[in-house]
């Protein structure tokens, strides 16, 4: 790989000009191709994305160089969710990972993820489990707990208040159910996007809940106002007092409307939209972002992360699907375009995003 080989040098002394040059060239590559020089082909890293829209849920093969590949044309499942989430092995009980989708039901739809990526549909969580006179209404957000035990839902058409159970946990082995309020006091809200960052817990048995939250019922367009981080216990579904206030000073329209958690940089990283769309990271039981990414486009709704990759991904309303590259200590890379309005020959409006890694 140093140097050419003598033969080669002996037979070029005789080549004139333009003739040798090319020679040159020519055996350059052959040595190339010799050790492994090739064009590099990327490969499926065996993780999915999958992307709720108002067409249905569509899955993507990440691969090795970043890109997506298509599972298929057509929608995994043709109907509307407005969340999804996946667990990020089998759960107890289960051979397969879990997607689970809320659709403003009340009951979250259940798959268990195949091989490829296929979804098959599977017995559904229903808050019907929890005790009389507590959480009821329709599921509209859902997060997974780290441990994949619980899905932790919430209904975005109930505004908070001591008496309005709006949150729920549901065990993901079945049965069992366990209804909580939020606790913010700063007026009428109504939850959007829940997020749980259980890999630095206050307490041996405390996890740490990360609320974007909504003036308006999520039945109507997101008006972002302040979010809300609580205390959460995953063996008891219990919320507790709001300590720190993400965004203390933000002020609509320039509040975050989505959430995703990254479980290696132990950052929350946030969605805006507003006079300045972005996404920014911000840690645990702090008050102010520590890095931010720009938009050109207000259309941002609810992020996801792949922990494994390095990566959160970003649907739009419009058709566009972004990724951004995280780092330690909060920070972010560039932002990447990875499905465009034409890549299935009408843009997409998506909702939410979910990783999960094949069985």
């Amino acid at each position: 790989m140093e140097s050419l080989s003598p033969l080669i040098r002996r037979r070029l002394k005789f080549v004139p000009g333009t003739l040798r040059a090319l020679a040159v060239l020519s055996g350059l590559i052959l040595l190339l191709s010799g050790c492994g020089g090739g064009p590099i082909v990327a490969t499926s890293t065996g993780r999915i994305l999958y992307v709720a829209t108002t067409s249905g849920i569509y899955g993507f093969a990440i691969m090795s160089d970043g890109t997506l590949n298509p599972v298929s044309s057509q929608p995994l499942d043709p109907g509307y969710y407005s969340q999804i989430a996946a667990t990020s092995e089998p759960p107890t009980g289960q051979t397969s990972p879990l997607l689970l989708g809320a659709s403003g039901l009340s009951s979250l739809t259940v798959w268990t993820i195949g091989g490829t990526g296929p979804l098959t549909k599977t017995t559904s969580l229903v808050t019907s489990v929890c005790p009389s006179n507590t959480y009821s209404g329709p599921i509209t957000g859902v997060a997974v707990t780290s441990d994949n035990k619980y899905a932790f839902v919430v209904n975005g058409t109930a505004p908070a208040g001591a008496s309005t159970y709006n949150t729920a946990t549901l065990a993901l082995s079945g049965g069992g159910c366990t209804a909580s309020a939020m606790t913010t006091t700063t007026g009428t809200v109504f939850p959007v996007q829940p997020s749980l960052d259980c890999q630095e817990p206050l307490s041996p048995s405390t996890c740490t809940l990360f609320l974007t939250l909504s003036t308006t019922a999520t039945t109507t367009p997101i008006s972002a106002t302040t979010p809300e981080e609580d205390t959460f216990t995953e063996t008891s579904g219990v919320l507790g007092t709001p300590t720190y206030t993400p965004y203390s000073s933000c002020a609509f329209p320039n509040c975050p409307s989505g959430v995703t958690f990254n479980a290696n940089t132990l950052y929350f990283y946030t969605s805006f939209n507003g006079s300045s769309p972005s996404l920014q990271s911000i840690g645990p039981e702090s008050t102010a972002s520590t890095s931010t990414v720009n938009f050109s486009s207000a259309s941002l709704n609810l992020p996801c992360m792949d922990s494994i990759g390095g990566n959160a991904y970003i649907p739009t309303s419009n058709g566009y699907l972004y990724s951004v590259g995280v780092g330690s200590g909060g920070s972010l890379g560039s932002v990447t375009t990875l499905v465009t309005p034409s890549t299935f020959g009408t843009p997409l409006y998506m909702n939410s995003c979910a990783v999960a890694t094949n069985p």
